[in-house]
């Protein structure tokens, strides 16, 4: 068995508005730099399907007839027996192995009346046995040049499943998992008791903002918190202030800032 790809899955992942009443004015960069959320490229089913399918096309062209759909894959068998038949599975990799024993009939095979030559005593020159009896030092390279021909359609297909991933993850995970958390206390941690104090529901927002990757998945993250916590936290009777923005920055390590308008006081309270 070759494995030829596996699927490599991004790691976890919004428009400007005025300072509240009261609000101090906003620091020099927050004037400089609206509080715009990152550009987010959403890879959809299409994009995913337009891929797959690509990695289809490539095996029809190393000579695979058109698949049988199985339980989570695609069973792709060869023209040629003596190469390894093609497992395509839903969630983008592939798996190499052993052709089995075929039953074909011979010559044209759009013309079922060949059949006729499969029937008793003929029967055995309708039988393709060349996956089993070919040896392992002719098959092994037979899997590598399939591999390798598929690698470059396995890695877009891939890709697109992981954009996909990501897409979901900052466009509909993270904002329900920051209203649950914000408005109703539900920790982000479900097995965690609800956090009734806005304190402290400050806090995680802003830690979740900080622990981000130095990755663009990490900064798309952190604009949709950013955005957050412009338009929901900001907004509320329990602003974050200035010292808490301030060190929700020291702890991230990829010298992002939150350019939001800054609030006075030191516990976040509304003065």
């Amino acid at each position: 068995m070759l494995l030829c790809a596996t699927v490599f899955c991004a790691s976890a992942r919004a428009e400007d508005a005025g300072p509240p009443k009261g609000a101090a004015p906003p620091r020099p960069e927050a004037a400089a730099a609206a509080p715009v959320p990152g550009e987010i490229v959403v890879f959809g089913d299409l994009e995913v399907a337009r891929k797959r399918q690509a990695v289809i096309n490539d095996l029809r062209q190393l000579g695979y007839r058109d698949g049988k759909r199985k339980d989570g894959y695609t069973l792709f068998r060869p023209e040629s027996p003596w190469k390894p038949s093609v497992r395509v599975y839903d969630d983008g990799f592939v798996v190499l192995r052993r052709s089995p024993p075929r039953f074909m009939h011979p010559g044209d095979p759009n013309k079922p009346l060949n059949y006729l030559w499969c029937l008793p005593p003929f029967t055995p020159m309708c039988l393709r046995i060349g996956g089993v009896v070919v040896s392992k030092r002719k098959l092994t390279p037979q899997k590598e040049r399939v591999a390798s021909a598929l690698e470059p359609g396995l890695r877009g297909w891939r890709d697109a499943i992981s954009a996909r991933a990501m897409s979901e993850r900052v466009g509909q995970e993270l904002p329900d998992q920051l209203d649950a958390l914000w408005l109703e206390g539900v920790h982000f941690d479900p097995r965690l008791p609800k956090v009734a104090d806005p304190a402290e529901r400050r806090r995680l927002i802003l830690e979740l903002w900080s622990n981000r990757t130095c990755t663009p998945e990490g900064q798309q993250v952190r604009d949709v918190i950013a955005a957050f916590i412009l338009l929901e936290v900001q907004q509320s009777p329990f602003p974050a202030a200035e010292a808490e923005l301030v060190a929700a920055e020291a702890k991230g390590s990829c010298g992002a800032r939150i350019v939001l308008p800054r609030l006075p006081g030191a516990d976040g309270d509304p003065p």
